[in-house]
């Protein structure tokens, strides 16, 4: 070590300096490339996890490129103590506010105030021969949840996930565990109310929305125990009944609505005043503590190459030569696995979306031929039928389902998902693809540098016929009264 900084010392200061630069260069180009290769966890916070219709879980299977969920081949899932932040709103929304909230509405957790089905639009009514104005205030409960994430020092694989790896079917893994898996889920549950009042006035009425908030948080509760004290109870008693009179005279009304709690058999969130209103806060809170409830707001997924017992049961010997006689490094035997995986779920995506509106163009054609025909026709009345999208409120003509379930049509998407497997000359496609993958080494040589697999990424685009995914199952539009 004396002599290298003595020979270091000789170069000139000048010298040492550009080595230095090179040195430091050289290091970064190589953390950079490692960093790249590894890849590492991929957070998620957009609306790829807020679909209520899939169900993200600590250690489930998950696949990014078709961003779909598999199998828990986690057993045991210990899970790290979470942390939680809490904040608590009270403002008073008049028309312009709510305008405002109308053009930022989000997908999130951020439930916009126009979620309510309430007078928010009305501005005015008529009570008693007076006008009386309408006057919102928002009081709203947010709980973040967050670090909620799997303990992988004890939590292990699931004993069919290792049989899979030990057999070396890492095809079988994947497809069934993912190519990645959730670490770590936070989570955003909410209580909002609105309190809606009347008053002749156009302005807000800054005195009663004051005593309001004071009802609310308990100060109210606070400021008449103290005056008890100081004078009578039945003087602290009349704050309170002035403030119900008060209520309602205002017509005071409470419309609340909820996301992402967790159940609690003794919860009750109705509340017809002041007093059941906290009450439902206080329950409301409770059932917020669950780690494992809320709406998922984000989710760290990580690749399986990553995690130390996946390493621990595969054989990725050190010594490993691809197709061209090149040394294979294990990092790079690993960045190859992975996408290889990702390429096979996207091959088995494809497949399955194509099958998949086959067989519900087939029961769809099956349910109009036995509940709306007889002898090969419509029923009467049924020609100027309209029917109702399953995806949104649109709507279409009987005729235009039909004419995309003959069976030319029925039969051209088995056609069609033939082409996508075995090619237009049988020998071709994603059966091909696949068996050159394994053939070659699934950690040996990535699918980019074969060409089959190379032509057929373009497949993966295929266009499923809209009419029939978005209008079967048929169902009768309701008549608009």
């Amino acid at each position: 070590m004396t002599r290298l900084f003595n020979r270091f010392k000789a170069i000139g200061m000048r010298k040492l300096t550009r080595i230095s630069w090179t040195l430091c260069m050289v290091c970064l180009s190589t953390l950079s490339t490692v960093l790249e290769v590894s890849g590492g966890p991929t957070i998620i916070r957009d609306n790829r996890i807020f679909d209520l219709a899939t169900t993200p879980t600590l250690g489930r299977g998950y696949s990014i490129s078709t961003n779909s969920f598999q199998s828990t081949c986690m057993k045991s899932i210990k899970i790290t103590e979470p942390s939680y932040d809490f904040d608590y709103t009270f403002e008073s929304l008049e028309k312009e506010d709510t305008e405002q909230s109308s053009s930022t509405t989000g997908t999130t957790a951020d439930i916009s105030f126009l979620a309510f089905d309430m007078k928010t639009q009305q501005t005015s009514t008529e009570v008693e021969g007076k006008r009386m104005y309408y006057h919102n205030v928002k009081v709203e409960i947010n709980m973040h949840t967050y670090y909620a994430s799997i303990n992988e020092s004890s939590t292990q694989l699931g004993d069919s996930a290792k049989t899979l790896l030990l057999n070396n079917d890492i095809p079988g893994f994947f497809h069934s565990c993912g190519s990645y898996y959730v670490r770590s889920i936070g989570r955003t549950a909410k209580f909002t109310s609105v309190f809606t009042y009347l008053d002749e006035s156009t302005e807000k009425n800054e005195a009663f929305e004051f005593q309001l908030e004071l009802a609310i948080t308990g100060f109210g509760g606070a400021l008449a125990k103290v005056l008890s004290q100081e004078t009578t109870p039945a003087f602290a008693l009349n704050i309170k009944d002035s403030f119900d009179s008060m209520a309602r005279k205002q017509k005071l009304t409470i419309t609340t609505k909820a996301w992402g709690l967790g159940k609690n058999q003794n919860a009750t969130l109705i509340a017809y005043d002041l007093t059941t209103y906290k009450a439902a806060i206080k329950e409301a809170f409770i059932s917020m503590q669950n780690p494992s409830t809320g709406r998922v707001s984000t989710m760290e997924v990580i690749p399986w190459v990553e995690n130390a017992s996946f390493q621990n049961f595969i054989n990725l010997e050190e010594d490993t030569d691809n197709d061209t006689g090149e040394r294979l490094l294990l990092f790079e035997k690993k960045m190859i696995l992975n996408l290889n995986a990702e390429f096979l779920a996207q091959i088995g995506r494809t497949d399955r979306n194509l099958m998949d509106i086959y067989y519900k163009a087939m029961i769809c054609r099956q349910i109009i031929d036995s509940s709306w025909k007889r002898g090969g026709q419509l029923l009467p009345g049924m020609e100027k039928a309209l029917l109702q999208n399953n995806k949104n409120v649109s709507t279409i003509p009987i005729q235009d389902l039909e004419n995309e379930l003959t069976p030319e049509k029925i039969d051209n998407l088995l056609v069609e998902e033939d082409r996508f497997m075995y090619g237009e000359d049988g020998q071709s496609g994603a059966r091909a693809c696949m068996r050159e993958i394994m053939n070659r080494g699934i950690f040996k040589v990535s699918w980019r540098d074969i060409p089959i697999c190379k032509a057929l990424r373009t497949k993966f685009s295929i266009t499923i016929n809209q009419i029939i995914d978005n209008y079967c199952m048929p169902q009768v539009a309701k008549s608009k009264k």
